[in-house]
């Protein structure tokens, strides 16, 4: 089941409209903590509309935590330099960095040079679990979305003169940096497929092109790993890593009125376009 959130409710998605839910006023959101969503399946349609005429939502608006997984995909591996982790890398990032498909993000005021895309698969948790065995983790998965983890590369590589250290969870964690959507997939039919194609597009033209079969840890693996360090409370999003054609690798970084979209197949595509940074005002221009 495809489920999207919008500013009208909760929508079914069904031959590439959506079909706006009876859902008495509750959110995608509060189904997922829940764990209700198998209940979204037998609710009734009040209305259908076309992608165009929604305003959505992220399906979880604001995540107790987001993980980032590193180096999951032995292109991106390549690219950077690095060898093959021996062990999931991970970092974390609040829930405050999450902005819904369609809206603007701007570049961060000490920051705003080597801004990159990262087109994601991103898992989110149904069900609260520490130490998850490898064999049962799809049990605590509610279904997964598209995401984009934006980075601010050189304050990730330790470049940027505003903060004397390198801070991979400091670079990805910026208001809006963490871009998901359009829809949610369910668990159900997740698990159907080996491997589902994902490519990033920056004003049209692709970037990066790549299949989640093509991920180094499974997500499985991820997430037994990682409730192995720490409890992953039902909500919160795991970033399963990015493939190969990153900006990085080139120089070619963001920049005000690009327009970034990530294709998840068989989930949809996340569009969100980028816009300079606000300024603000200082003390005594206010006076």
């Amino acid at each position: 089941m495809l489920l999207a959130q919008t500013s009208d409710g909760i929508a079914r998605v069904v031959r590439g409209e959506l079909h706006l839910l009876d859902d008495a006023g509750r959110t995608l959101e509060d189904f997922i903590l829940g764990g209700r969503l198998a209940e979204l399946g037998g609710a009734k349609t009040r209305k259908e509309i076309a992608w165009d005429q929604a305003t959505l939502a992220s399906p979880v608006r604001r995540p107790g935590k987001i993980v980032i997984i590193g180096l999951n995909y032995r292109d991106h591996a390549a690219e950077t330099g690095n060898p093959l982790p021996s062990f999931p890398r991970f970092h974390l990032i609040p829930g405050s960095a999450v902005a819904a498909g369609g809206s603007v993000v701007r570049l961060p005021r000490i920051a705003p040079d080597k801004v990159d895309y990262e087109g994601e698969l991103a898992v989110v948790i149904g069900r609260t679990g520490r130490d998850i065995p490898e064999k049962s983790a799809w049990d605590f998965v509610a279904g997964a979305t598209v995401a984009d983890d934006l980075s601010a590369r050189d304050i990730q590589a330790g470049e940027n003169p505003a903060l004397p250290m390198a801070s991979p969870a400091l670079a990805k964690g910026f208001d809006g940096f963490k871009p998901l959507g359009p829809a949610l997939l369910t668990t159900d039919e997740l698990r159907q497929h080996d491997g589902l194609g994902i490519t990033t597009e920056v004003n049209g033209v692709v970037r990066q092109r790549s299949s989640t079969a093509e991920l180094v840890f499974s997500i499985p693996q991820l997430l037994a790993c990682v409730s192995s360090f720490l409890t992953l409370e039902a909500g919160d999003v795991v970033l399963t890593g990015t493939p190969g054609g990153t900006g990085m690798a080139e120089g070619r970084f963001l920049r005000a009125g690009d327009v970034v979209a990530v294709t998840v197949e068989n989930i949809g595509t996340l569009t969100n376009t980028i816009a300079a940074t606000e300024h603000t005002q200082t003390r005594e221009a206010a006076q």
